[in-house]
């Protein structure tokens, strides 16, 4: 009886032992598993604090990166702003230009206008007197001026008290007068040429012929005018014409004078 009883404590203990022994194993298990869940855990950890830390650098890269572009671009957008007030002055300025050069231009047409204008008037006298005086008549253009030399007869015959060769010079004077009556915006210059230095002798032949304009044909005062010249070895007189280039002057400089204000 007590040998069964023994062999019954044996028995218990035996499965006493073999129950704690399991126990053992089970909780060295389980505290395996927990560090290899800490470890995973651990390790995981590692990893999201590394991803963390690449998303921040990646997060501040990305910020240096957007914080220049909007720099550039307001850099762009003030070199655009400047480009386009350049542009705007610089359409302006162009403007002004075009608008001095039309302004020039038109200037330049009123000179060559009137340049043309009295080189018409000129060859219109010149023609004239040539059909009042015939084609045989010493007329020339001399600086821009047609130049009438009257002949020994007639400047000998203003002064004739000879009936026939007073009339010969009266008929070349009225033709003259009556081509200078019909321009009146040209000058007048009567101009006695002397060879012996006695120009109040020439003086006043050509001012003989002058009150001749003025009285018998109403020739304008303004218009006309007497001198003397030397003529060296030669003699003479001369009737000039001229266009009124003072008065074109005038009216050039006084245009000119608008123009610039």
């Amino acid at each position: 009886m007590m040998l069964k009883n023994y062999f019954l404590i044996c028995i218990i203990l035996i499965s006493v032992h073999q129950t704690q022994a399991q126990k053992k194993s089970d909780l060295l298990q389980e505290i395996e598993n927990l560090k290899s869940a800490k470890d995973s855990v651990q390790n995981q950890l590692a990893i999201s604090r590394k991803k963390e830390i690449v998303s921040k650098t990646e997060s501040e890269s990305y910020k240096a990166q957007a914080d220049e572009l909007l720099e550039t671009n307001r850099s762009l957008m003030q070199n655009i702003n400047n480009f386009t007030s350049a542009s705007i002055e610089k359409s302006e300025n162009i403007g002004k230009t075009l608008e001095s050069l039309r302004a020039k231009e038109i200037q330049l047409k009123k000179i060559t206008d009137r340049f043309n204008s009295h080189d018409s008037i000129a060859l219109l006298v010149l023609t004239d007197f040539k059909k009042a005086l015939g084609e045989t008549a010493n007329i020339n253009v001399t600086n821009g001026a047609i130049v009438v030399a009257l002949n020994q007869a007639t400047r000998d015959g203003l002064t004739s008290k000879n009936a026939d060769e007073k009339a010969v010079a009266e008929a070349t004077i009225n033709k003259i007068a009556t081509v200078l009556k019909n321009y009146r915006d040209t000058n007048i210059v009567i101009e006695a040429i002397t060879n012996t230095g006695e120009f109040d002798v020439a003086l006043n032949q050509a001012t003989l012929v002058v009150n001749k304009f003025l009285k018998q044909y109403s020739i304008t005062s303004s218009r006309i005018s007497p001198v003397a010249k030397d003529g060296g070895f030669s003699e003479g007189m001369n009737i000039k014409v001229y266009p009124k280039f003072d008065t074109f002057y005038f009216e050039l400089r006084e245009d000119m004078k608008t123009s610039n204000n």
